[in-house]
């Protein structure tokens, strides 16, 4: 009877689990796609579920990396009150304060790569042809 329980708590969370990674993950500019739909097994969905953990932990540490916005705004203030305009420095900041996006970037497509990976061929066709237009 125990064991039921948890069992039962075990499906839940992983259905949250699978549901939270469909809503976020694909959310940037993809439809949103029912996991459900494409049958997973137990395995695939343990998985699924290592790979959201994963990526989350990644966000956290981009969010960190854009939380210096104080840090950028006071380097921009100096870049543009000094007399003469410093290409290399304004370059430096460009560079500063876009790097952390394209990382969060590159992060969300590993994550999408990672997900194909888990999937059968059927599966990864199914999702291709109706989320990935």
């Amino acid at each position: 009877m125990i064991f039921s329980y948890w069992q039962k708590i075990a499906r839940y969370c992983a259905g949250f689990v699978l549901l939270t990674f469909t809503f976020s993950t694909f959310a940037s500019g993809q439809i949103n796609c029912d996991l459900r739909k494409l049958e997973l097994t137990q395995m695939q969905k343990t998985k699924l579920r290592l790979i959201r953990m994963q990526y989350k932990r990644n966000q956290d540490t981009n969010l960190q990396h854009t939380a210096n916005n104080k840090r950028k705004s006071e380097q921009l203030t100096q870049i543009l009150m000094k007399p003469k305009f410093d290409e290399t420095e304004a370059k430096r900041y460009v560079l500063n304060y876009y790097m952390p996006r394209i990382q969060q970037d590159i992060d969300e497509l590993k994550v999408q790569y990672e997900f194909l990976q888990v999937l059968n061929q059927q599966q990864r066709q199914n999702w291709i042809n109706n989320c990935l237009r």
